[in-house]
């Protein structure tokens, strides 16, 4: 079964879709657009939604084009079925110079429907369409408060999103200390807090007014630093999942102590950035943070980030032999830069020594991954109904 996603202003065309849909056993839709969304929404959906296709009406030529267009920058070789209230001779044309082969006119019938969703079923097995990856975790462990996990983790995530374009998420996951609300200015946007009460409820259009934005960035700050009793940790499985639907990288900052939320998080991480100063009290916290990452049995996992690195100070054989493991990546010591950027609310800028150090690292952080195919488990077709002030869904039943 093909999961596709249905843009179409046009109420007629959707009446007419309602009757031929469930009779088509191939086409399962699994969201409604009642207006066309940006391509970023667009984009947003699809990727949680695990759509195969997309069905876009056209009648609204200058949107959908733009729509159209965007498809092979975001999901290479997803498959488009257009829909039109009209048949138009100079819209046939258009589409055909954007590669779209399968066009349906009012009133829609069963029999072409079901022709056009073979068709893009058969180009399918033959030349699947690019599917994103799920976004990769990575955490920032602090050997001990106040080495500037913080600093790295904002700066690397900014440099991901806005100079490598990359789809980035930023967790304050640190519920004691969360300064990133702080250094980035945020204002009252939702936590990683409200996100695990609201887990149950989570869908694209709730998570999209809930995360924070600082440019291309997105962001969970901590909230208000007094974790509440109950907290719904088995909620963080939901979480997880919607943002690796949404994002290329997650960048969580977590705390120095191994609490609950914490431990998750290590455990679900495709790499941990444990990071410490050269100063002896950091570096003997680093390696105990080491070792209890060694009991856990997450060792392989860890990268050694050395912060505040003065060439005349500790050699980094010193450092490597306290905590245990090569340095996976040293930052310049710039006290008057980093100050100089949280006066701004912005990431450390690119150009420094120390700037240039985070966006080294943010290049390796980038996705390299083959894409992966998508699996199929639902079987009946299903609008779900979500809280937004432009679409609706509806409960179309086979």
């Amino acid at each position: 079964m093909l999961r596709g996603l249905l843009i179409c202003p046009n109420d007629q065309l959707k009446r007419e879709l309602a009757v031929a849909v469930p009779k088509v056993p191939a086409l399962e839709i699994v969201r409604v657009l009642t207006t066309y969304p940006s391509p970023e929404e667009m984009f947003r959906i699809m990727r949680v939604r695990k759509v195969d296709l997309l069905v876009l009406c056209v009648d609204d030529l200058l949107h959908s084009e733009r729509l159209a267009k965007s498809i092979d920058d975001l999901m290479p070789g997803l498959p488009v079925i257009t829909l039109s209230s009209l048949e138009d001779v100079d819209v046939l044309h258009k589409l055909m110079h954007l590669g779209i082969r399968q066009h349906l006119t009012s009133p829609i019938q069963e029999s072409a429907l079901a022709d056009a969703v073979e068709a893009v079923g058969q180009r399918l097995r033959t030349h699947p369409a690019s599917v994103p990856n799920p976004g990769d975790l990575y955490t920032f462990l602090p050997a001990k408060p106040g080495v500037g996990t913080s600093t790295i983790a904002v700066s690397t995530s900014c440099a991901l999103a806005e100079d490598l374009d990359v789809k980035t998420l930023l967790l304050d996951s640190d519920l004691a200390a969360g300064t990133i609300q702080f250094l980035l200015k945020l204002g009252p946007t939702a936590s990683i807090i409200d996100a695990l009460m609201h887990a149950d409820n989570l869908d694209e259009d709730l998570w999209f007014q809930m995360v924070g934005k600082w440019g291309k960035l997105e962001v969970l700050h901590a909230g208000e630093l007094n974790t509440p009793p109950g907290l719904d940790l088995p909620g963080l499985e939901r979480v997880l999942s919607m943002a690796r639907a949404q994002y290329d990288v997650i960048c969580a900052d977590l705390g120095s102590h191994f609490d609950p939320l914490s431990m998750a998080l290590l455990r679900e991480s495709r790499r941990i950035f444990l990071v410490t100063t050269p100063e002896v009290v950091a570096l003997h916290l680093a390696g105990v943070r080491m070792r209890r990452l060694i009991e856990l049995g997450l060792h392989d996992r860890v990268s050694l980030l050395l912060n505040r690195k003065v060439r005349s100070e500790v050699k980094d054989s010193d450092v490597e032999n306290a905590v245990g493991i090569p340095i996976s990546h040293s930052f310049s010591n710039d006290y008057r830069g980093v100050q100089s950027s949280i006066l701004r609310a912005s990431p450390v800028p690119e150009g420094s020594e120390l700037g240039d150090c985070i966006l080294n690292l943010a290049h390796s952080l980038g996705p390299h991954r083959e894409p992966r195919q998508t699996s199929h488990h639902r079987k009946f077709l299903e609008f779900f109904h979500v809280p937004h002030p432009h679409h609706t869904d509806v409960v179309w039943h086979g």
